[in-house]
């Protein structure tokens, strides 16, 4: 073999054994990483409530051609709904008015020139609208039997509607909810537990008694002793940052206090998932 073969072949037996020492060290920090000392179990728990407050969105309009007699009738459309709830005498029944949209409207046969055509009427016909968007609550709705909260509920909007209120459900981004709205058609009630936050703390408290029976299970059956949590992150995989569950400072940190919504009156329910890491005493 020539001077030249032999110092190729050294050179390619350098290059290999570097790349295998590269990878033994990357593979080796890679387990170092991944692994998990100790017992790891995914657990969920859940809890559920009746809603407390129902909710409708229901918007006032009236239009006329000159902008004050737009107002003029707006107002009194208000003033004469209002009265009609307000006369129902319901201590639990309250009104959050909206923002106000003020828009220029077509008379019914220019919308139908517009529609058919493609020609528009001008301005002489166009009509000044004057429209609110209400907040209709009914607080303590879990203090009600189904029933009474049913007619109690079926009360309110036939006042309402007779009043002039117009009947629309909030937007909502939650899939779900979106899936039992397209299924139910037009919905009119939104029933609602405004705060999650002691409902949270249960389906915590369910999913941490959740993985301690699991971890326990398999420290019996592996002939090891449990030990204490060392950590609980919140979503299957641990995808999510740590959260040491002994830390006084997640304690005091608070709940969420975001709002579960549902179309029907059944229960809300919440669900949280979690990976738990046990330590195995010695």
């Amino acid at each position: 073999m020539s001077k030249r073969s032999r110092n190729l072949a050294r050179n390619c037996a350098v290059y290999l054994l570097a790349n295998t020492l590269l990878a033994l060290s990357v593979a080796s920090e890679a387990r170092a990483a991944q692994g998990v000392e100790g017992i790891v179990v995914q657990s969920t728990g859940s809890a559920s409530a009746r809603p407390t407050q129902v909710e409708m969105s229901a918007k006032l309009a009236a239009d006329a051609e000159l902008a004050a007699d737009a107002a003029v009738k707006f107002h009194d459309a208000k003033k004469r709904a209002l009265a009609a709830l307000a006369a129902l005498k319901n201590s639990d029944l309250s009104v959050t008015p909206g923002g106000v949209t003020v828009a220029a409207s077509l008379d019914a046969n220019s919308q139908q020139m517009l529609a058919m055509r493609g020609i528009s009427a001008g301005t002489t016909n166009q009509k000044v609208r004057i429209a609110e968007t209400n907040r209709i609550v009914l607080a303590h709705a879990d203090q009600l039997e189904p029933e009474e909260l049913l007619a109690s509920l079926l009360k309110i909007l036939d006042v309402a509607k007779d009043a002039g209120f117009q009947f629309t459900l909030p937007p909502t981004n939650d899939y779900y909810e979106m899936q039992a709205r397209a299924q139910e058609g037009q919905v009119v009630f939104l029933f609602k537990l405004p705060d999650s936050t002691i409902l949270r703390k249960k389906a915590y408290k369910a999913a941490i008694e959740d993985a301690k029976a699991k971890a326990q299970e398999l420290a019996d059956l592996s002939s090891t002793k449990l030990g204490r949590i060392l950590s609980v992150v919140e979503g299957p995989g641990g995808n999510m940052q740590r959260v040491v569950y002994y830390n006084s400072a997640m304690n005091q940190a608070g709940g969420d206090d975001n709002a579960l919504t549902s179309v029907s009156s059944a229960e809300v329910t919440l669900r949280v998932n979690l990976t738990v890491q046990f330590e195995i005493a010695k």
